[in-house]
């Protein structure tokens, strides 16, 4: 009986829009702390320290620099995803607190 009201939680909680993101955070997992499933704390890629270091580029060091920036695109464009998935989430956070709110303000 307990296993099947935690399942039953657990799928209420995985059908609401706040919960579902919150569990599969899969836009954000990347820039969130690392051992901390309920942190807020998003962190933006980090610039390639190559990028921005003086002096010119041989070959091989001219590669890894250029491997690093691709990769640092990357980071770039799913952090913006990130961003545009966490704004929906705190909207929607707020709509949910202010119907939350409106039901105890009407009773």
């Amino acid at each position: 009986m307990k296993s099947t009201a935690i399942v039953a939680a657990l799928a209420a909680l995985i059908t609401t829009d706040a919960g579902a993101q919150t569990l599969l955070d899969t836009e954000c997992r990347d820039y969130r702390e690392r051992m901390s499933i309920n942190s807020k704390t998003i962190e933006r890629p980090e610039t390639p320290y190559c990028a921005t270091s003086f002096g010119p580029f041989d070959e091989f060091s001219f590669e890894t620099c250029k491997r690093n920036m691709e990769e640092y695109q990357r980071k770039v464009e799913g952090f913006s995803e990130c961003l545009v998935a966490e704004n929906k989430r705190a909207v929607s956070e707020f709509n949910e607190a202010v119907r939350s709110f409106n039901r105890r303000a009407s009773n």
